[in-house]
This record gives C-alpha cells, structure tokens and sequence, in this order.
C-alpha cells in the first residue's frame, strides 16, 4: 500500500530534520576553494565551496562573519566548519557555516592581500593622516605581551637612552583567535582614559605568519587608525610587514627599533647642547672682536675727523689773527697817523663836526693829548 503522499515542505522540513540530527552532517568540516563570494545587504555572506569534481552552497551569517579574522575572496583556499541543513524554499541543501581557517601558508598571504586592497581603498594608509611622533615624548605606551623579549628590548632601550620619559606597559595577547580584539581594546582603552601619553608602541617579537596574524586583522587596524595618539608599529624582525604596520603613524623594523624612534638620546641631546653652547660662544666672541674692531675704527675715524677740525679752526684763528693785527688802529699810528675824539669817545672823522669852543682828545702813537679849539677855521676862510 502507498504511503500517504506530504507536500514539498514537509518533504523538505523532514529532510532537515535528518541532516541537522545527523551526527556527522551537523558538526562537519570542509575543505575547499571560496567561489561565486556573494555579500548581502543584510550582513551575510553566500558563496560555494569548490574541488576539482563538485561544489557546495555555503551560508555565513552576519554574525559570524563580523567575527572572522580573514578577508575573503575567490580563490581563497579554506576550512569551513558548520552544519548542513536544507535551504527549504529552494530544496536545496546548503552547508552553513560557523567559522572558517585559511589553508596554509600561500592562503594566509592571499588573505593579507586582500585586506591590504581593502584598507588601502578606504584610505587607512593614506600619508595623510600620519600623525607626527612627538620630538621629546614626557610618557610612552607599550603594547605588547609583559613576558615576551618585545617588552624587554623595549625597556631596555628606553632606559638606556633617556631618563627624562615616564613608561606606561599595557599587556595584551599578542597571538591567538583573540589578540586582536584584545590590543584593539586597550588601545580604545589607552585613548579615551590615558590621554596625557604621548606616543603609543603596539608590536612583539619575531614569529610565523600564523604567530603574527593578530596585526593583520581588520579590527586591530581600525583601532590603530582611529587611535588619537601617534602609534609605533613593532610586529616581528626587520622583513615581516604586516597590515598594522601600514596603518600606523610609524613602522619599527623591530621592537628595539621603535623604542630608540620613540625616545630621544640624553648623550646625544647634551652633546649637542654642549655643541651647541660653543657655536654661540664662539660666535659671540667673533661679534664681539668684530664690534670691537668696528668701534676702534670709529674711533678712530672720529680721531682723525676731530684732528682735522681742531686743525682748520687754528688756522681760521691764524688768518683772523693775521687781519685782526693788520687792521689793529695801533700799527696806523705808528705810521704817523692820529685818532681825534670828542668827549664822547666818537672819532672825528671830518672838520664839520669840530666845534669852537669844544674839547677834543687826540691819540697819537706814543700818548694822547686833550684840547679846546677856540676859533676853528674852516677850508676857504
């Protein structure tokens, strides 16, 4: 006898219930290749996995996704671990997805790839939003794990090098699932509630790309981008480059060397002081000899201007000396010459003005003599 016949979704409701009861099909990890990667305006992401002979419809919830610690991308070789359940409007079954890891070395790199792209379009490693490092920082931040080598080199520098810098250490994971989250919430942390620091060094020591993989999550760059205080990326040794490091205000090849970019050199600094102290010594001692040698000209310029003076005005004094002795009234009465006067002391220069019966005083070379005319004769009489 026939079986009572079910709708499609019942037939589909009940294939669900298998597959999702299904001890294997309910917790299951697949590898292959993403393709056909799809984002949705609701937040999810749709895509199918591929191999060389078949491929897999996958679902990413939103919820999931905002936790991954990869940039997907076609091509992109991973494990996807879920469930498979039946996608009941359609009837097809569909693996839906909890998390997802990248495949190796190679992927890891096409990954960091594909965020870089990303970043890079929005602008996050745009010179233009570098902040400049503080020349004489007063408190310096360090990121890192407090029992990794990173810290040490770190501390070590900073104390070698200057006294005059207060250090602040915030310990973080710095490898893991949840590093990155982590460093980006202290360094949230250190700017809204540490303000007066002046320079921030976020990074650890050397390892494997898979070790080093926190830095290059898009969390902890965003972190490094919003941060309001400069940040010193020091992630690994001189040849690892990681997305925190095109993000930051400045990249450290290593942790020893973001400590000697973030602090100044107190021998260095009072070597040049003391440089410093003899260039203008020096240059006041030229000014000085210079003025010196200046006012000595002057000197003796105004010596010589003076000389002169004095010279010419003793030979004014000669000349008029010279006019005033030829004109001197005595030298014409040596040459027989008289002077006449009234009583007044006015020179008689003309007989009109004799009168009779007046007294007159008449200077001669040798003295002078006073008379009365008493009759006066006059030319013609």
């Amino acid at each position: 006898m026939a079986l009572k016949p079910v709708t499609v979704s019942q037939l589909n409701e009940y294939i669900s219930r298998v597959l999702t009861t299904d001890p294997l099909l309910g917790n299951i990890s697949v590898a292959g290749e993403i393709s056909n990667l799809k984002y949705h305006s609701s937040g999810h992401v749709y895509f199918s996995m591929v191999d060389e002979n078949s491929k897999i419809n996958c679902f990413l919830p939103s919820s999931c996704f905002n936790r991954l610690n990869y940039e997907l991308g076609d091509g992109l070789e991973v494990v996807v671990h879920g469930y498979i359940n039946v996608y009941k409007k359609g009837g097809t079954y569909t693996l839906f997805v909890r998390s997802i890891e990248i495949s190796g070395e190679g992927n890891l790199s096409m990954a960091f790839d594909l965020l870089k792209k990303k970043l890079d379009r929005e602008g996050l490693f745009d010179a233009k939003y570098k902040k400049p490092l503080p020349k004489f920082p007063r408190k310096v931040g360090i990121v890192t794990s407090e029992t990794g080598a990173a810290i040490r080199d770190i501390l070590k520098i900073i104390t070698t090098r200057t006294k005059m810098v207060d250090v602040n250490v915030f310990p973080v994971l710095v490898q893991g699932k949840d590093a990155a989250q982590d460093i980006a919430d202290t360094l949230d942390f250190i700017n809204k509630n540490h303000k007066d620091i002046d320079v921030l060094i976020v990074g650890r020591g050397g390892g494997s790309t898979e070790d080093l993989w926190a830095f290059n999550e898009e969390v902890l760059a965003r972190a490094v981008f919003r941060s309001e205080i400069p940040v010193i990326s020091a992630v690994g040794h001189e040849i690892d480059f990681t997305i925190c490091d095109f993000v930051a205000d400045y990249r450290a090849e290593t942790p020893t060397a973001a400590a000697e970019k973030a602090v100044p050199n107190d021998e260095i600094l009072q070597n040049r002081i003391d440089e410093l102290i003899d260039n203008i010594s020096s240059d006041l001692k030229s000014k000085v000899l210079y003025s010196k040698t200046l006012t000595d000209r002057y000197a003796d310029n105004m010596k010589l201007i003076l000389l002169n003076r004095i010279d010419r005005l003793f030979h004014q004094i000669e000349q008029n000396y010279i006019i005033l002795k030829e004109n001197n009234p005595l030298n014409i009465l040596n040459k027989g010459y008289s002077v006449l006067e009234n009583k007044e002391g006015r020179v008689i220069s003309s007989i009109s003005e004799l009168q009779d019966n007046s007294t007159y005083i008449l200077h001669l070379k040798d003295g002078t003599a006073q008379f009365t005319i008493t009759k006066l004769s006059k030319e013609g009489e």
